[in-house]
């Protein structure tokens, strides 16, 4: 067990003194203030290493000074060590006194021994370190001011040795051959720790301004994207409530086809109801018609009421009920007449979809009465087809066709009615043709055959 708690405590010895130096040496400032937390971090180091190195050399150094009976050595000892414990625990002193107190310590050290003991007495090792701590702590001018005091030290001591007897000798030439090596090393020395220690500052500088501006990106970028998920949900917000109108509107219209429908309705039935008490055969067949006509239009109302979209109208869909309607309001009784349609699914306006469905009831309309006369047999053949021209819609008939001269067939032609009696065709329903067709710009071509064949050729939008 005894072996068991000897390792540890060993480390947790090693350990507190591992934290107690790293409290005393690191900074109170920050990483990122640059050569000012370095500067402090070797300052710190420094006179860490002064104060425990120090105390281990004092009593030897002490005890060979007074056995060779150089007093002033160990007089100096004794000042330099004190020094160094003002300056280890004065640790909340300003860093330019503390700075200033390791360097007049190195420099009042060296020069001491250099000119009591000599160059082979440790003054030149202690010299040598001044403008390097200078350098790091203040900067490359005051380490250049700081090799220059090392000169005048070596000048200094040349000038005592040759006027004053000194417990060593040495030839004047050799002291300055020794001291100009010893400043030229000096100087290469000190002069490449200033520059690494400048260079060291600029990169931190770089480094904090390039954090900085990572910094202001990144807030920038959050308010970017705080903006962004605000403007995010408040379109989506708006958007939610466009729906929601669109939805309230497309009702509303839904309703709206749908009571328009109701309303043809009515009057359509109204007029039936008159048609019932008409007692004039012509006045009969006109409100036929006009109960045909607006079934037509009640009709486009019931699809748009039935599909949702109310922007286009399927035409297959609704010419087919348009058809139906026809067959059953006005085709005579037999079958004698047969109907054939050619359409594809082909959605237009509903602007273009009712002007369709009024030419196509008028022209079915008279060909069922005036195409097929005592009883003839025949075919009625409705197209819608889309060709490189737009849209053509053609009714074709193979009933007893439309003479050339006659006003009808000069009317849809020209669009003028000549004044003939005993027309076949009304006058009313050609002039619904031509309107509607105006209505629609649409091209329209009357081809006399067989029969006869109303073509209307228009754009799609």
């Amino acid at each position: 067990m005894i072996q068991d708690m000897v390792p540890g405590s060993r480390s947790g010895l090693f350990r507190r003194i591992r934290y107690a130096v790293s409290d005393y040496v690191l900074p109170d400032r920050s990483i990122s203030q640059g050569l000012p937390f370095w500067r402090e971090l070797v300052l710190s180091s420094l006179i860490l290493a002064m104060t425990v190195l120090g105390s281990l050399a004092y009593l030897p150094s002490v005890l060979l000074a007074l056995r060779e009976k150089i007093f002033s050595v160990a007089i100096i000892d004794t000042l330099a060590l004190v020094l160094v414990f003002v300056l280890f625990f004065g640790k909340k002193l300003p860093f330019s006194l503390r700075s200033s107190g390791v360097l007049v310590l190195n420099y009042f050290l060296g020069t001491s021994l250099l000119v009591i003991l000599g160059p082979a007495g440790g003054g030149m090792i202690w010299l040598f370190p001044f403008p390097v701590f200078t350098g790091i702590l203040f900067g490359i001018v005051p380490c250049l001011w700081a090799l220059l005091g090392n000169f005048f030290s070596i000048v200094i001591t040349s000038i005592l040795m040759s006027r004053f007897p000194l417990a060593w000798s040495m030839p004047v030439e050799v002291l300055y051959v020794v001291g100009f090596n010893f400043i030229v090393a000096d100087a290469i020395v000190c002069v490449s720790l200033t520059v690494l220690m400048l260079g060291l500052q600029k990169n931190i500088e770089r480094k904090n301004h390039f954090l900085e501006y990572l910094k202001r990106r990144r807030y920038q970028i959050s308010r970017s994207k705080r903006n962004l998920e605000s403007e995010i949900l408040r379109r989506a917000e708006m958007e939610a409530r466009l729906e929601e109108n669109l939805k309230e509107k497309e009702v509303l219209l839904q309703e709206i086809h749908h009571r328009v429908k109701n309303n043809l309705q009515i009057v359509s039935g109204m007029l039936n109801l008159q048609n019932m008490y008409a007692q004039d055969g012509v006045a009969a067949e006109a409100l036929e018609k006009a109960q045909d006509r607006i079934r037509a239009m009640a009709l486009i109302h019931d699809h748009l009421y039935q599909q949702g979209n109310f922007s286009t109208v399927a035409m297959n869909q609704y010419l087919e009920s348009l058809l139906n309607h026809l067959i059953l309001s006005q085709a005579p009784p037999g079958n004698r007449i047969e109907f054939e349609t050619e359409w594809n699914h082909i959605p237009i306006p509903m602007e273009k979809a009712i002007p369709c469905g009024l030419i196509v009831t008028e022209l079915i309309s008279n060909a069922l009465k005036h195409a097929f006369p005592n009883g003839r047999k025949g075919k009625i053949f409705v197209r819608l087809e889309e060709t490189e021209d737009g849209l053509t819609l053609c009714v074709k008939d193979d009933g007893i066709g439309l003479p050339k001269d006659s006003a009808a067939f000069h009317f849809l032609s020209t669009g003028k009615m000549p004044n003939k009696d005993g027309e076949q065709y009304d006058s009313l329903g050609l002039m619904i043709i031509r309107s509607l067709a105006g209505q629609l710009k649409a091209k329209l071509i009357l081809e006399p055959c067989a029969g006869t064949t109303v073509r209307l050729i228009f754009s799609k939008f």
